[in-house]
C-alpha cells in the first residue's frame, strides 16, 4: 500500500469515528440502546403485579373482575369516564389473553345497584372471578389550568388487586397489590386547541392511560410504545 492510499485510509477511518462520536453527543445513549436491542433484542419487562404476587395472570388463565371509580367530582364533568376506562382497560387485558368478565356484564351489576358499590367482598359474592382489579382514580383533567385553549392531560389514583377467597362458605376479597398511579401528558408543553380538538385529545389521553394501567399486570416489551 503506497503512501498516499494509507493517508486515505486514514482519513476515512478518522471520518468514520469522528461521525460516531457527533451521533453519540446529539444522540445521548440511544445509540447504545440500539446497539443493546440488535444483539441481545428487546427485553421483554415483567410487570408490577407479578414482580409484586409472583402471579401470572395470563399463564395461570385465571378470571379477572375490573372495576373502576372517581368521584362525584370528576363523575359530574365527565360522567362516563367510568365505563370509559373499565371498557379500555378489559380491552387491553383480553387482547393479551387475560380472561376478563365481560363488562357488559359488571355494567349491568352496577346500573342494577345504583351505580356504586359499597366493598369488594360484595363484588366477590356477585361474580365468579378470581381476582378483582380496582382503577380508583382520584383527579382526572384534559385541560391546562387558567388556560382554555390549551391540552394536558394529568391524573391521579391508586391501582389495586383481589384474590376471592371462600371463607366458611362465604367468598372473601383479600387485598394482594395496590400501587399509585400517576400521570401527566404531554409532559413538556401543553397541546393548542388549534393542533387537536379537546374531544379528540381527551380519547387519546383516556388511551394513553388504559395503556399504562394494562402494564401494571402483563409483561411488554421496553421498546412498545404507550
Amino acid at each position: 500500500m503506497t503512501n498516499d492510499h494509507k493517508n486515505w485510509f486514514h482519513q476515512r477511518c478518522c471520518a468514520v469515528v469522528l461521525l460516531l462520536l457527533v451521533s453519540l453527543s446529539v444522540s445521548g445513549c440511544s445509540l447504545y440502546v440500539m446497539a443493546g436491542k440488535m444483539f441481545f433484542g428487546d427485553p421483554l419487562i415483567t410487570c408490577e403485579f407479578t414482580k409484586q404476587t409472583k402471579i401470572d395472570l395470563i399463564e395461570d388463565q385465571k378470571k379477572v373482575l375490573v372495576v373502576c371509580s372517581t368521584p362525584e367530582s370528576i363523575r359530574s364533568d365527565y360522567p362516563s369516564l367510568n365505563y370509559d376506562l373499565l371498557e379500555q382497560v378489559t380491552y387491553r387485558l383480553r387482547r393479551e389473553n387475560i380472561k376478563v368478565m365481560d363488562t357488559g356484564d359488571v355494567a349491568t351489576w352496577l346500573d342494577d345497584n345504583g351505580g356504586v358499590w359499597n366493598d369488594v367482598d360484595e363484588l366477590a359474592e356477585n361474580f365468579e372471578v378470581d381476582y378483582i382489579i380496582h382503577v380508583d382514580i382520584d383527579s382526572f383533567d384534559y385541560r391546562e389550568p387558567n388556560s382554555p385553549n390549551l391540552l394536558r392531560g394529568k391524573a391521579f389514583g391508586h391501582i389495586s388487586a383481589y384474590e376471592v377467597h371462600a371463607v366458611d362458605g362465604i367468598k372473601r376479597a383479600l387485598e394482594i397489590f395496590d400501587v399509585e398511579y400517576t400521570s401527566e401528558y404531554p409532559s413538556h408543553m401543553p397541546v393548542s386547541i388549534e393542533q387537536e380538538s379537546a374531544t379528540v385529545f381527551r380519547k387519546k389521553y383516556l388511551d394513553r392511560i388504559a395503556d399504562q394501567i394494562g402494564r401494571f399486570f402483563y409483561n411488554y416489551h421496553a421498546g412498545d410504545p404507550i
